[in-house]
């Protein structure tokens, strides 16, 4: 038994030593008889993994036309850790690229602390600097030419502020999403639709393992990962209506907002001066980019949900619907109207010098009389002004899914002694009751204040998005209306405000007369708001309008800054939109 198991042991052994010796001879074999060979090999291939980027998700408007697209786009990209003459490259590259060396060593050594992640030195560079790359792929090792899909607005800048634009994502945005796959060089909605919906537009990326030699030639493929692309999006947007307020605001600086009251559809928005979001796009020169950023006029600024005016003579209506309903006067309370409203030893005054003489309700709106509504704002008292203003839904965000919206101010009692520190003056509540003072709103609040009282009571938040498409043609989510505040006030009392809106624009002396239309029945309201210090007072213009007045279905709100008056300035304005618009609507 014992022979036996040495014998077994022995051969184990020889089988050990005989093998030890053929990995010995191999080895040897490999690195010395063939070993020049292999590392030739070694040298002429490399691995490269190349990520290959999603095409973004188109963005429609609400009859199917493209607000947001994608393009090629010709891209430098280096592997630092193939590079073999980094001056030399870069010497070669900004010849061609027409780039300085500063440019492209900076954006070099951005990612310095990522060695072996292929930076996107150079984006957009066009098909002829691209063939001049690829001839000279040789002479280049570590370059690569990709083509990529960028971003496109056919429209430019006219939905700019509510479509947002895509631009690389900054190391605070990386730092804040690298957890959800956001990655260094990814490109990231930088406002509105874009941001807003981000995660749903920008799809998945691909990858490409490939095998390449020493030229950066490539060899084989050794693994392929399609990309996904994002999802589309359309929204409520119309862009003929879009196309329109753009027009009219193009010699001013304002905002203009038009919903649908039906369901709070979002037909337009115009922040103006606007900027073309293709200047953002990759590359991003300097120059474009000062234009931007550093422009006084503050182009970025979404004066439609951001910018927060005095309403002015809009807020008349908040006042008459606070005296109604809570029975503090009726439709026939008139008051005296003789240019002059004194309270102690402060005089306020009617915008017509001579007075309007005696009015009722409707016709106090109509002329936009301000002495009957001094007179009707301390009979309310501001508590109850104030928490109407609240009920409407002014003093607060609507909802709206795009970042940047302003809450506005309803002022108080309470809020006047917490901020500054005073009591609450009774000429305080005159000024209120006008829409002036510290009452503050975005024109977005206006049109929202348009829509409730357009559907006698209910307010739906309002709807951007109707509704995502995935790339394979299904309907990801559907948005529907959402109804975000509803007033229990006597049917009455909305038809008492409607018929002196439709007063203002379509009888004789009205302010808003300006905003008739020929055909469709508008019903409307005019303000002019001082803003500033005194003896320095500006002025800016708003309308509110309303059609058809007998079942709306368009509300909207324009604000002027620097104007002369709202029945001058923005009531044209307001007139030839609807009559532009309807007539676009009746040629389907």
């Amino acid at each position: 038994m014992k022979k036996s198991i040495d014998a077994r042991l022995r051969i184990l052994a020889i089988f050990l030593v005989i093998w030890g010796g053929v990995i010995v001879a191999t080895l040897w074999y490999m690195q010395v008889v063939k070993g020049e060979k292999y590392q030739e090999r070694a040298v002429r291939n490399r691995v490269r993994l190349v990520r290959i980027s999603a095409p973004r998700g188109t963005i429609f408007d609400r009859n199917g036309v493209v607000l947001a697209d994608n393009r090629p786009s010709f891209d430098v990209v280096i592997n630092p850790t193939e590079v073999e003459d980094r001056e030399r490259l870069i010497a070669t590259l900004s010849s061609i690229l027409n780039l300085s060396p500063e440019r492209l060593n900076r954006r070099l050594d951005t990612f310095r602390d990522r060695p072996f992640e292929p930076v996107r030195l150079a984006a957009d560079i066009g098909i002829v600097a691209a063939t001049i790359l690829e001839e000279k792929g040789p002479e280049l090792p570590g370059v690569d030419v990709q083509v990529n899909p960028i971003r496109s607005y056919p429209y430019g800048e006219v939905p700019v502020h509510l479509l947002g634009y895509v631009g690389q994502i900054s190391p605070r945005e990386l730092v804040k999403l690298k957890d959800s796959g956001y990655r260094a060089q990814d490109d990231i909605g930088k406002m509105g639709v874009e941001e807003a919906y981000d995660r749903y537009l920008r799809g998945e990326p691909g990858a490409e393992q490939l095998q390449v030699d020493a030229r950066g030639y490539r060899d084989k493929v050794l693994s392929h990962k399609e990309p996904r692309p994002g999802d589309d999006i359309y929204l409520t947007l119309d862009i003929r209506a879009q196309e329109i307020l753009e027009e009219l605001l193009e010699e001013w600086n304002g905002a203009a907002v038009a919903m649908d009251p039906r369901n709070g559809d979002l037909l337009a928005l115009v922040s103006h001066p606007s900027f073309d979001p293709n200047l953002l796009i990759r590359p991003v020169w300097k120059e474009d980019a000062e234009r931007v950023f550093s422009d006084p006029e503050a182009p970025l600024m979404n004066r439609a949900l951001s910018g927060e005016y005095p309403p002015g003579s809009p807020f008349k209506l908040v006042m008459a619907l606070t005296a109604l309903s809570s029975r503090v006067s009726t439709p026939k309370t008139t008051f005296d109207c003789r240019g002059v409203f004194l309270l102690g030893e402060s005089t306020f005054r009617c915008w017509l010098p001579g007075g309007h003489g005696e009015l009722d309700l409707q016709q106090a709106i109509k002329h936009s009389c301000n002495i009957y509504f001094y007179n009707l704002g301390l009979e309310v008292g501001v508590e109850r002004i104030s928490k109407m203003a609240r009920a409407i839904g002014l003093g607060e965000r609507s909802g709206l899914e795009i970042r940047g919206e302003s809450g506005g101010l309803i002022p108080d009692r309470a809020w006047k002694k917490k901020i500054i520190g005073e009591s609450w003056y009774t000429g305080d509540t005159v000024n209120l009751s006008i829409g002036q003072g510290y009452l503050l709103v975005t024109p977005l609040q206006m049109a929202s204040m348009g829509c409730i009282i357009a559907n006698r009571g209910t307010l739906y938040q309002p709807r951007i998005v109707k509704r995502m498409i995935s790339p394979e043609g299904e309907i990801i989510k559907e948005f529907e209306p959402v109804i975000r505040k509803k007033l229990d006030v006597p049917e009455e009392i909305w038809s008492e405000l409607l018929s002196g809106m439709v007063r203002v624009v379509n009888e004789e002396h009205g302010t808003g007369r300006a905003a008739a239309h020929p055909v469709i029945t508008v019903a409307g309201k005019s303000g002019t708001v001082q803003v500033g210090t005194p003896p320095e007072y500006g002025k800016h213009a708003w309308f509110l309008a309303l059609a058809p007045a007998d079942n709306p279905e368009v509300v909207l709100a324009i604000i002027l800054e620097d104007a002369e008056s709202g029945p001058r300035d923005a009531a044209p304005l307001a007139g030839e939109f609807m009559r532009r618009y309807f007539n676009v609507l009746e040629f389907q």
